[in-house]
């Protein structure tokens, strides 16, 4: 683990210092007290008292019990007040929108769904949201005034200058929907928008498996594929904001033709569509899945998943053999993008995932370490599973607000001379 943000002293950057106490606290899950804020952050006592003096008074922060340790003097450690702020989050994907309101250290508080279908008109959507946003609100009895805002996550390419989704292919009526306008203009909250593995990736590193990791990856298995990247404590965008894509990425040469002329890429290999295909091949499955594959329909495809992984959890041998081969083809991929970004772990999650995770966990460590090149022995890539279960990318929306609001950007000051 890469040392912490370090603060400065100077009372210009007290917003900064702010930021990096809570970025401290947050990471420690059983808390820190005073003097290990000011060891971790460089920040003097003096300065970290007054910080956290000013956040007891406001709410962010709360003081745990004096707990004594061996002989050491006893020490009082400070955990974010989970009732000091809260996010709202919405994931627009091809079956159901899922929008989410999280407390301060990312933990959900109210969850609803609602029904996204591939016809559906995206204003129809956004009113919608804007409607259930302040009803989940009163309904959890939080104060408006509480919500630091509204996170929105979806499919990729999008222009996060002017808060549009461009033309995403899994939803094919949101063609250049200025989304953060329209939303905004329906409720009295700041709204953010942001690609969904990005999202992803910020939701697992503020609240879940990549908690304190500074090189982290998220890839996330649904209809489409993608990755969410960390590299030195900073998430990747890229140019346009849209990196991640690695729907493209070849994990067997000799695997189904994809539509950019290549064969065997990730997108038609490991998404639920193409596994059905490869059950219904291996007479698994029976030919009316095949219409539902072709249908392009994400609802139907996904009922013809769902038998799939129906066999798999009977313990079907032949669906287990589609299975461990498709986890092989997964370890590829993982085993490339960790040899491209040296990262210390990566955290899977998707629907793809959550429904086959009991098959794919156990091989997958093996089968990724033998495809890492020029990687210490001492230092292994470790691969979990997300914290963050089915509503990952609707938690990270929430956590995109709560990290723009409270982590620390360097960009937010002057270097020091």
């Amino acid at each position: 683990m890469r040392p912490l943000r370090r603060g400065t002293n100077l009372s210009r950057v007290a917003g900064f210092n702010e930021a990096v106490v809570i970025d401290a606290i947050r990471r420690a899950r059983d808390g820190l007290s005073r003097v290990e804020v000011s060891e971790q952050t460089g920040l003097s006592a003096q300065t970290v008292s007054n910080i956290v003096r000013r956040m007891l008074e406001s709410g962010l922060l709360r003081e745990g019990d004096r707990v004594t340790q061996g002989l050491g003097k006893p020490r009082t450690p400070l955990t974010l007040h989970p009732r000091g702020r809260y996010a709202m989050g919405v994931h627009l994907d091809p079956l159901q929108t899922t929008i989410v309101l999280v407390n301060l250290r990312g933990d959900v508080v109210a969850h609803v769904q609602l029904p996204s279908p591939a016809q559906a008109e995206p204003d129809d959507i956004i009113a919608d949201i804007a409607v259930e946003i302040p009803r989940i609100i009163s309904d959890a009895g939080v104060a408006p005034e509480l919500i630091a805002g509204v996170g929105l996550a979806s499919p990729g390419p999008i222009d996060t200058c002017t808060g549009t989704v461009l033309e995403p292919p899994h939803l094919p009526r949101w063609r250049n929907v200025p989304v953060v306008e329209k939303l905004a203009a329906r409720i009295d909250l700041p709204v953010v928008l942001d690609k969904d593995v990005i999202a992803a990736c910020i939701g697992e590193r503020w609240t879940g498996a990549t908690l304190g990791q500074a090189n982290s990856l998220f890839l996330y298995l649904s209809t489409g594929i993608g990755v969410g990247i960390a590299v030195d404590d900073a998430i990747t965008r890229g140019a346009t904001d849209n990196a991640g894509d690695i729907g493209h990425l070849i994990v067997d040469a000799s695997g189904p033709s994809c539509p950019c002329g290549q064969r065997g890429c990730l997108g038609v290999t490991l998404s639920p569509g193409a596994l059905v295909e490869r059950a219904i091949a291996a007479r698994l499955l029976t030919g009316t899945h095949l219409d539902a594959v072709r249908s392009a329909d994400p609802a139907r495809v996904d009922e013809s998943f769902m038998a799939l992984c129906a066999l798999v959890e009977a313990g079907d041998p032949a669906a287990l053999a589609l299975v461990d081969a498709s986890a092989v083809q997964l370890a590829r991929a993982i085993s490339t993008l960790a040899n491209v970004f040296d990262t210390d772990v990566v955290a899977v999650g998707g629907p793809t995932w959550m429904r086959l995770r009991e098959v794919y966990l156990p091989r997958l460590p093996s089968l990724v370490h033998a495809g890492l090149v020029g990687r210490p022995q001492h230092k292994p890539v470790e691969v979990v599973g997300t914290a963050l279960g089915d509503d990952v990318i609707a938690i990270g929306a929430a956590c995109l607000v709560l990290d723009r609001e409270f982590a620390p950007a360097v960009s937010a000051i002057a270097l020091e001379r």
